[in-house]
């Protein structure tokens, strides 16, 4: 990893996704699994979490640290700018902007600027990082 590099993910979640991460992770929020309540909402239908959206970001910023060498994230930081629909292709991206080497704790402390954008370049959410890499845990 170096500074410039970028990585990302697509996906598309179904209704039945967003729904499903709604109950496991206990969001009751209606927006997110009553069609009916959503509908009525100024998005016009149901939509995804927000601990959805930034979950994926999480997730793809460790699935990519772990490719080199071993990763902790250190910090996360989000911030949530529209909501994500059911069959639209979400693009989550993050860029190193800094690698510095760090004494405490000891390792490479990469510095990531992220961002999610629906289609059409509709922006999701942005997101700093800072990620930890060790030659071992």
């Amino acid at each position: 990893m170096h500074v410039g590099s970028t990585f990302e993910r697509r996906v598309r979640w179904t209704r039945e996704d967003i729904v499903a991460f709604a109950r496991d992770v206990g969001d009751t929020n209606p927006m997110h699994h009553d069609d009916e309540y959503a509908r009525g909402t100024r998005f016009g239908g149901l939509i995804a979490s927000g601990a959805h959206t930034v979950a994926v970001m999480m997730a793809l910023c460790g699935a990519q640290a772990s490719l080199e060498r071993p990763g902790v994230g250190l910090e996360f930081n989000f911030r949530l700018l529209g909501a994500a629909k059911p069959g639209e292709e979400i693009v989550f991206r993050w860029e190193v902007v800094a690698i510095e080497e760090s004494e405490r704790p000891r390792g490479r402390l990469a510095s990531l600027r992220g961002e999610a954008l629906a289609e059409g370049g509709r922006p999701i959410l942005s997101a700093t990082a800072k990620t930890l890499y060790v030659s071992s845990l």
